[in-house]
């Protein structure tokens, strides 16, 4: 896999924008964590880095 990614041919799965957003709506709605991973049916490992992705991206702005 490492002689793939360093031929740039391997780029891993395209992040599905829709549950990105519902999860960034759920959290900022005040949901938390557990229960914006079970409403958005994703895994709370990627709630986590959703969320941290989108302060990173809220913090370059300011």
């Amino acid at each position: 896999m490492d002689l793939a990614k360093s031929a740039g041919l391997y780029r891993g799965r395209k992040p599905n924008a829709k549950v990105h957003e519902r999860v960034i709506a759920l959290k900022s709605g005040g949901c938390s964590i557990a229960e914006t991973a079970r409403l958005a049916g994703v895994s709370v490992s990627q709630v986590k880095r959703v969320w941290a992705q989108n302060q990173a991206k809220v913090k370059v702005r300011m």
